[in-house]
């Protein structure tokens, strides 16, 4: 092999490597009907294949509703409603909506970014917070972020009617 062509090989084989690692890294996009490979709606059973593990309940006082978190994506929680997956919630920044907001951006950047299809309320527990909801085009699905002073504290998505739980599961 000449030198270029030596190059050339090792060059793609950096960039294709490059590729692999940003794709598990675990850097997954929310959506209103899920996050990464995972979708609205799969039962438990699909989720754990999904993710490639097992998913154990998180004690929630519920039989009908509970939490699942995955080892290998530490700020995800799965909220699973008869059986399936019906929000998925993120509390820290790193992980993004499809729309580019995270935890710890500004309540104004998310209003701007979003415009006039968010609903802007008053969170039930804090006086200086915001609810900022945004509901999917055929209204069956949403996202809602959390705020406190300004910032986005957390937000979760999922259908129209699970984000509307202000305390998760009860």
């Amino acid at each position: 092999m000449n030198l270029r062509r030596t190059v050339s090989v090792a060059a793609y084989i950096l960039c294709f490597a490059a590729v692999c690692t940003a794709q598990t890294s675990g850097t997954w996009v929310v959506r209103y009907d899920g996050v990464g490979p995972v979708k609205i709606g799969m039962t438990l059973d699909q989720l754990s294949a999904t993710l490639h593990e097992k998913l154990t309940e998180n004690e929630s006082g519920s039989d009908s509703c509970f939490y699942v978190h995955a080892r290998s994506h530490d700020h995800l929680a799965f909220m699973i409603e008869d059986g399936r997956v019906s929000r998925i919630d993120v509390d820290a920044p790193g992980i993004r909506t499809s729309a580019g907001i995270q935890v710890g951006d500004s309540e104004a950047h998310a209003r701007r970014v979003y415009g006039t299809k968010m609903d802007v309320t008053e969170h039930q527990y804090i006086d200086t917070g915001h609810y900022l909801t945004v509901r999917s085009a055929d209204g069956r699905h949403g996202v809602r972020f959390e705020t406190d002073k300004g910032k986005i504290t957390s937000f979760y998505a999922g259908t129209y009617e699970s984000i509307q739980y202000v305390e998760g599961c009860l």
